[in-house]
């Protein structure tokens, strides 16, 4: 069960950072001063886990490398799960997505 709610968190984390990073920053971020330090930018997500414990995602958007950990809700030791680069996922358009597929919903459209 946990697999499933760690894949869903998964999802939402992937598609909230491809919608982040495709995103014109703000005026105001862009206009950084030279020599003042920049915040490190990264995303964090946590969600209970089904043993009591915690599921923390990080995201370094800069690098788009993501992060998984599980920290153990009885004794909070902490342990590294996963750590993927998300470059060549989000240049995917349809995975495991179900239908109608992006591609199908295209072609019904030029048909029109």
């Amino acid at each position: 069960m946990w697999k499933s709610i760690l894949s869903a968190v998964v999802v939402i984390v992937a598609v909230t950072l491809s919608v982040e990073l495709f995103r014109d920053p703000p005026s105001v971020l862009a206009q950084i001063p030279a020599g003042l330090p920049v915040s490190s930018g990264l995303v964090v997500h946590t969600a209970t886990a089904g043993d009591g414990g915690e599921h923390m995602i990080i995201v370094d958007p800069q690098t788009r490398v993501m992060a998984v950990y599980h920290v153990d809700g009885s004794n909070g030791k902490v342990a590294l799960r996963s750590v993927r680069k998300l470059q060549w996922d989000l240049l995917i358009e349809d995975f495991n997505g179900g239908t109608p597929t992006p591609r199908e919903i295209r072609t019904l459209l030029n048909q029109s």
